[in-house]
């Protein structure tokens, strides 16, 4: 079985949840959200702040974890690489207002499995949710959109980073996304399985992440070698 096969298996659980948000509004969006997914209100764990999450997941396991960017007492980025670090069995999923290609990078470069944007409307973001229930990694429209004005500005075919290019495959599927296209369209399109689709966009949320760390390696090093 490839390395891809093996990781499109790989299905969570969404109970137990963690929801880390301190607006009441999506609060309650995310317990309607959740409830129609089967995790009621007795399976999921509210808080509003990153100190009090890492007091609850040092003392309770979870299925995921849903986390806001923009915490008040610090950045839902610096929770998510606090789980990967010491809870990296808990997937986080990063939800925010914001699609700028900086906050996502750092979002994934933290180690979130995906990268969910409040503006979108319940259904879609239980889609969203679901598709990460059964080992998926949903992408928006507007992610795909910046990935690949990203991979426009940095594809390279330098052997220091061959693994953060995307393949013929990946960019075709992005570029399906941007058109609006289900993933069902996207899948009978590339003459692929829908499941797999949903999960190969896991191989491009890490590639991103690797290219994006590869990237800030390299400006690093032109700084202090600059110095």
């Amino acid at each position: 079985m490839s390395t891809f096969q093996l990781e499109a298996v790989e299905a969570i659980s969404l109970s137990p949840t963690l929801v880390v948000e301190n607006d009441p509004a999506m609060q309650e969006r995310f317990r309607y959200i959740l409830s129609t997914l089967g995790c009621d209100e007795p399976q999921i764990v509210w808080t509003e702040s990153g100190e009090t999450a890492m007091q609850l997941l040092e003392n309770q396991r979870f299925g995921v974890a849903l986390v806001d960017i923009g915490l008040p007492d610090g950045s839902g980025v610096e929770l998510i690489d606090w789980l990967q670090a010491h809870h990296p069995q808990v997937p986080a999923v990063a939800v925010s207002a914001s699609r700028t290609e900086e906050t996502i990078f750092s979002a994934l470069r933290a180690g979130a499995v995906a990268y969910l944007l409040k503006e979108r409307d319940d259904l879609e973001l239980s889609i969203g949710l679901r598709s990460i229930e059964q080992g998926g990694a949903p992408i928006d429209v507007a992610i795909a959109k910046r990935i690949l004005a990203w991979h426009a500005g940095h594809a390279s075919d330098s052997p220091d980073e061959p693994d953060a290019a995307l393949t013929p495959r990946e960019r075709k599927m992005l570029e399906l996304v941007v058109q609006g296209r289900s993933h069902s369209d996207i899948a009978e399109t590339l003459s692929t399985p829908r499941l797999e689709v949903e999960c190969r966009t896991k191989g491009i949320y890490k590639k991103l992440a690797l290219g994006s760390r590869v990237e800030m390696a390299h400006t690093a090093g032109d700084h202090f070698s600059s110095r």
